[in-house]
């Protein structure tokens, strides 16, 4: 590429879809000579415009050169389907009878057309085609050709520049031909000096490369990504790219006239919703004003479709009258003279003796016949060189040949032919710049045709029919009117080469037509102003509009974009003048900086929207939590607004700058200046990423028990999908805020709320960190979408997703539900109603392939890649966490900060001293109250604190004293509060601890009888103690987890077969195992304990790096749902647990767990049937356990409650009496320990127990 790192690349202009708007004064769609010069005026006219372009923005420099670059930009459209690149900038429309070319970029086709700019024979108007209103106001006509060409700034090829073989062979021909005074230079859109132009941009003048027909590097074309469109995006406009319109609704009811439905490409997220087979539904825009300037094939195409769908009705007009605009391709194959007719492409200039020159340079004009419809030009042109090999091999096919496409030279002499022969035989050797192919000239020629081709949609995609149009009568007369040009030059005649490729197919580079005006709807599709006709009469769409190629009823003899800038140049003033508005047509005069526009528009939301500031408002005040980061700015979702640290504004998402890597020449030095203080600042680069989630929604079930919205959704088949897309922003500032905040654009489908794809109008993807008094005290990470229905209903999308991990990104690539929350929005009061519940998930390998989906945002590739990388790096570190969490660093206690304490009023506490029958020293606590008296018995390594902890804002102590209980708690000898726990001792005796706090219970209160709420191995000893008779006065248990069958889960057979207590008490010689640990006072054998517990086997959703809970896993198994803790909770786990004897852990492992069965100090089975029948035939029973326990299966406890019921209501003629003495209750979701120190049991668990309690009440006033 020519000086390819001479000069950096400028800003981009386009903006990213996280700052699309719902709604627009215009909207602009296609970015050619229609359309960005609608977007131009209109935004000169002080209107909000929004352009939609479906090919990507390249900037001199960007444009393919090598051959292998430029066939990875071509894209084909067949019967079959497309082929290619989306966006490819080189687009193809294969048809068995005409071909057409096109561009596919911001610029249209002027990105790649052949710059001619000449008017077309005034004689054209007369022509009954056109509406008559045309030449009723020449006038108006001349002024928008001049505004056109002011912008355009078209010119000859100067006398006073280098010598163009292919223009001095041009010339030659003409001669020959005996026409040399129609030969002439005509005027093309090049600059040939460096200078500012119109819109304010700095060009340079032209290399004479040729390029211009596969995208010109040096700044010299003057596309209209030159001039209009950064025009219209100084004036305010907003420019989205790799939007693909698709079609157009128009509607009365609605808040907006028009709707505008449009596919975002996107390769990466393509790709990653097409391995989850989820159909992409279009986003949409609405407006007041729609023009469509997406060219003749496109314009056609989306009008097609909005009739198809419904969105539309038109005149049967729209398709018809299609014209290759008489385009017709010829060759003078190797003649005598130099032509340099071959692109250089990636070849440097200075390798070159001859310049090749602008595409274009020449003009034999042949306008002058009788009849108007008989003129043609002959234009010479340069080869792309990146075709040339495969035209080299057809002129030698041809050339061998008497087709009837090759017309030969007059007979050539021996020397003559030997002389064709070796410059064939040197194009073969050296290359196409020499030789046969720099011999030969190209004749671009555009002619008249008769406008009969037909465009329509087969398999949704434009097709074009126009049978027999490559034998009409024009290209044969036109064969033999070329001919002499090439003989003046002894060369070989050759039509249409590419007829080998296309099967005879004739190829147009210039396709108009399809949305043709006319008088009314019965003879075109729009009228003079380029309004859109609703039918067949005369009545238009107010507000709709068709500016480009599309629009022209007949061929015009000449390169036709020039007469379609001056026709969409009328219709833009005409649409001024229709709504007394002011289009300034005053030129640029100072240099336009890409890093602030010079006349921006501030957006008003309550333009179109009166409802939408205030629901701006009503979206930062919702009922979830508003998200501050550091410096206290809001985070939290606000329509339309920028959130901080996020912004997408002119000069960050322009502000990207490679270095070396820059591939830019020519750029002006006001660029190099902003490149050089913004020059590699990775900084500025983030990267978007796609999701998917999908999952049900009820708008029946409102309340927030999400479980049976979920189950209820499910059941009608209320499915909910979102396709989301999330921007981090500038990578740097990502990893820096704790919110780790993105923006979200994408859509929404649900049938229940909308019947069509919702729009996400705003939103965000954040972590939630409630406040300091936030009983939760959870992060969670949050999405908080606005969603636009096309209707204009909005609804208020809440999405929650617990974090059981500091790391963000591990929490992103959890696979865990989210529960969803839609409020619908009243516009008229910015109230909002529940509106449904559900859930949200993905699936388990979603992050997989999200992380494909990852992408950089900005221009360039240096500033991409280092972004990429960091995120990428950041997210692998997540993934080892994630999935091998044996490597993650181990956390101590006094790794752990911010403890929150949640200290609640209580009664004077009275503490009693306890001593069993054998001699251990125990502990009761009594808070007192009127009713109960209700006994709390603790687990094993943990203590009386497990039920008074004031790490969570309820605990179950504070519960029942609420409700006026009198509690005891007791410290028995495996309390870790209790001196003598670290004695050794057998399991049952924790029953004689029990028996002796009962007596003291019993006295200080004078009641017969307690209740008792008993824990794990709590509930162990107090039924052992019950059956074997040395525990009495006690009305009614509770049991949490066991009762007299524990029956343990596999992990802990597993444990319990590698004789592993054994292993600690006889070879390490231990005396107790330590749930708790600490780094600085641990042993060598404690590390090394820390350490292998890296391994123990656990469920990826439960892994954690906290030493004290991994501790207590490897004794226990696990002993909470990490999701039913608290943070807090978990991360002072020291306060919690502790030591257990070994003695004690070796009865209960290997006597109790092992026989299924509970014995007494002399190992003597005490669960028989009298026992249970002695004890439990009058005494109430309830037994919960966590559906997730890891500890004891769930079967310990029903099969404990069979066998009371067995024993002790025997058959009648009616079932058991399941609600009566013995009750059994299965607590959802939720694990061991966490139904007592969980955040939420004193919603899901502490009812059950209280429920309880208050049946089998005996004293409710205690003294």
């Amino acid at each position: 590429m020519p000086g390819k790192k001479d000069h950096p690349r400028p800003p981009r202009i386009g903006s990213p879809m996280t700052d699309l708007k719902m709604h627009y004064d215009a909207i602009v769609v296609g970015s050619g000579y229609g359309g960005a010069i609608a977007a131009s005026r209109l935004a000169r006219a002080g209107k909000r415009v929004c352009l939609l372009e479906r090919g990507e923005e390249r900037w001199p420099g960007e444009y393919p050169e090598g051959t292998i670059a430029a066939t990875a930009e071509v894209q084909l459209n067949t019967d079959s389907g497309r082929e290619g690149k989306k966006t490819g900038l080189y687009e193809i429309h294969k048809n068995d009878d005409q071909w057409a070319f096109v561009a596919c970029g911001l610029g249209g086709t002027s990105l790649l057309n052949a710059n001619t700019a000449l008017r077309p024979d005034p004689r054209i108007w007369d022509n009954k085609a056109w509406p008559e209103e045309l030449n009723e106001d020449k006038e108006l006509l001349e002024q928008s050709f001049q505004h056109a060409c002011d912008m355009l700034q078209p010119l000859p090829y100067p006398e006073d520049w280098p010598e163009l073989p292919k223009l001095t062979t041009l010339e030659k021909q003409a001669k020959g031909a005996g026409v040399h005074e129609k030969f002439t230079r005509p005027p093309i859109t090049v600059h040939f000096k460096d200078a500012m132009n119109p819109a304010g941009v700095m060009q340079k003048k032209s290399t004479l490369t040729g390029n211009d027909t596969t995208g010109i590097n040096d700044w010299s074309k003057n596309t209209t990504l030159m001039n209009y469109i950064p025009d219209a995006w100084n004036h305010g406009a907003e420019i989205y790219t790799c939007c693909n319109v698709v079609r157009i609704e128009r509607s009365s009811t609605k808040p907006a006239p028009y709707t505008v439905y449009f596919e975002w490409i996107d390769e990466s997220r393509d790709e990653f919703l097409k391995e989850h087979g989820a159909t992409i539904p279009p986003m949409f825009v609405t407006a007041d004003i729609v023009v469509l300037g997406a060219g003749a094939l496109g314009s056609t195409e989306i009008l097609l479709r909005s009739v198809k769908t419904g969105g539309l009705t038109t005149s049967d007009n729209v398709g018809k009258r299609f014209s290759g605009n008489g385009d017709f391709l010829a060759f003078s194959y190797n003649g005598e003279t130099l032509v340099n007719g071959v692109s250089m492409g990636d070849e440097k200039p200075s390798d070159f003796k001859h310049p090749v020159g602008p595409v274009i340079t020449g003009l034999i004009d042949y306008r002058d016949t009788p009849n108007v419809m008989d003129g043609y030009v002959v234009e010479e042109g340069a080869i792309p060189c990146q075709a040339s090999l495969l035209l080299r091999s057809v002129y030698g096919i041809m050339d061998d040949t008497t087709s009837k496409d090759l017309i030969s030279a007059q007979d050539a002499s021996f020397q003559e032919r030997l002389q064709r022969n070796a410059r064939e035989f040197t194009s073969y050797l050296t290359g196409v710049h020499s030789g046969a192919m720099a011999h030969t000239q190209t004749f671009l020629v555009m002619s008249h045709d008769d406008a009969q081709g037909e465009l329509s949609l087969k398999s949704d995609r434009i097709r074009i029919e126009w049978p027999g149009i490559g034998s009409t009568r024009n290209f044969s007369r036109l064969d033999k009117l070329i001919e002499p040009l090439a003989m003046a030059v002894r060369g070989t005649y050759v039509r249409n080469p590419l007829s080998v490729a296309t099967d005879n197919a004739i190829v147009t580079v210039h396709p108009i037509g399809g949305c043709s005006m006319g008088r009314s709807g019965a003879e075109g599709a729009i009228n003079h102003k380029c309004q859109v006709f609703t039918g067949n009469g005369d009545e238009v769409y107010e507000g709709l509009y068709v500016m480009d190629g599309a629009v022209m009823p007949m061929s015009v003899g000449v390169n036709p974009f020039l007469t379609i800038s001056a026709l969409a140049e009328r219709a833009c003033a005409l649409l001024a003048r229709d709504r007394n508005w002011t289009i300034k047509y005053d030129p640029t005069t100072t240099p336009l900086d890409f890093k602030n526009r010079q006349f921006p528009i501030p957006y008003d939301h309550t333009k179109s929207y009166p409802d939408a500031s205030g629901l701006a408002h009503l979206l930062r005040k919702s009922s979830i939590h508003d998200v501050l980061d550091r410096e206290g700015e809001v985070m939290g979702l606000v329509v339309s607004e920028p959130v901080p640290g996020l912004s997408h504004d002119d000069s960050s998402d322009s502000s990207d700058s490679d270095g070396e890597d820059e591939v830019h020449m020519g750029v002006p030095k006001q660029y190099s200046n902003w490149a050089k203080s913004k020059k590699q600042d990775p900084r500025r680069s983030g990267v978007t990423f796609t999701e998917l989630l999908r999952g049900h929604l009820s708008t029946v079930v409102l309340s927030d028990d999400y479980e049976t919205a979920d189950n209820q959704a499910r059941s009608s088949g209320s499915t909910m999908n979102l396709t989301l897309t999330l921007s981090t922003g500038p990578i740097k500032e990502y990893f820096k805020r704790t919110t780790h905040t993105c923006k979200v654009i994408g859509t929404a489908s649900c049938r229940a709320l909308s019947d069509q794809p919702m729009m996400v109008e705003s939103g965000v993807f954040t972590v939630f960190k409630p406040a300091e008094d936030d009983p939760s005290s959870k992060d969670e990470i949050l999405y908080k979408l606005a969603l636009l229905c096309a209707s204009g209903e909005r609804y208020r999308f809440e999405g929650r997703k617990p974090l059981k991990t500091a790391d963000v990104l591990e929490g992103w690539m959890e696979s865990s539900e989210i529960l969803v929350t839609v409020y619908k929005v009243d516009p008229d009061t910015l109230t909002e109603t529940v509106y449904g519940r559900g859930k949200l998930g993905k699936d388990d390998d979603d992050f997989f392939s999200e992380i494909k989906s990852v992408r950089g945002e900005t221009v360039g590739f240096g500033s991409n890649l280092q972004a990429i990388k960091e995120f990428s790096v950041s997210t692998i570190g997540a993934t080892v966490r994630q999935y091998l969490p044996f490597l993650n660093k181990i956390e101590y206690p006094e790794d752990m900060q911010g403890r929150k304490s949640y200290p609640r009023q209580r009664p004077e506490p009275q503490t009693f001293d306890v001593v069993a029958s054998d001699g251990f020293k125990t502990r009761l606590t009594r808070f007192k109250g009127k009713k109960g008296p209700v006994l709390l018995l603790h687990g094993a390594s943990v203590s009386s604190r497990i039920f008074t902890t004031d790490l969570i804002p309820h605990n179950l102590c504070d519960f029942l004293l609420a409700q006026g209980y009198d509690v005891w708690i007791s410290d028995w000898r495996m309390s870790i509060l209790v001196e003598d726990s670290h004695k050794q001792s057998h399991i049952y005796g924790g029953a004689r601890d029990h028996a002796a706090a009962i007596k003291i219970i019993l006295a200080e209160t004078g009641c017969e009888s307690v209740q008792v709420v008993a824990h794990c191995v709590g509930s162990l000893t107090l039924f052992a103690g019950l059956l074997n008779g040395e525990i009495e006065g006690v009305s009614s248990v509770v049991g949490s987890q066991v009762a007299t069958r524990p029956k343990i889960s596999t992990f802990n057979r597993i444990k319990q077969n590698l004789h592993l207590v054994p292993l600690f008490e006889k070879v390490l010689m231990q005396d107790e195992f330590d749930c708790n640990t600490d780094r600085k006072e641990s042993t060598l054998l404690d590390r090394a304990i820390d350490n292998a517990l890296r391994f123990i086997p656990m469920p990826l959703d439960e892994q954690c790096n906290n030493a004290v809970c991994r501790r207590a896993s490897f004794c226990y198994g696990l002993l909470w749902e990490h999701e039913k803790i608290s943070k807090n909770v978990h991360n002072h786990l020291d306060e919690i647990l502790g030591a257990v004897n070994m003695t004690s852990l070796a009865g209960l492992v290997d006597n109790w767990c092992k026989h299924k069965t509970l014995t007494n100090a002399d190992n003597v089975d005490i669960v028989t049937p009298e026992n249970m029948k002695r004890v439990f035939e009058n005494m109430p029973v309830l037994l919960f356990h966590g559906s997730e326990n890891q500890v004891f299966i769930t079967d310990s406890t029903m099969t404990t409650i069979e066998e009371l019921r067995e024993t002790n209501l025997p058959l009648t003629g009616m079932a058991y009496d399941y609600q009566g003495l013995y009750q059994r209750k299965l607590v959802k979701g939720y694990g061991h320990l966490d139904g007592i120190i969980g955040d939420r049991a004193h919603k899901d668990v502490y009812p059950i127990i209280l429920q309880h309690l208050e049946a089998n009440l005996k004293y409710s006033n205690i003294a």
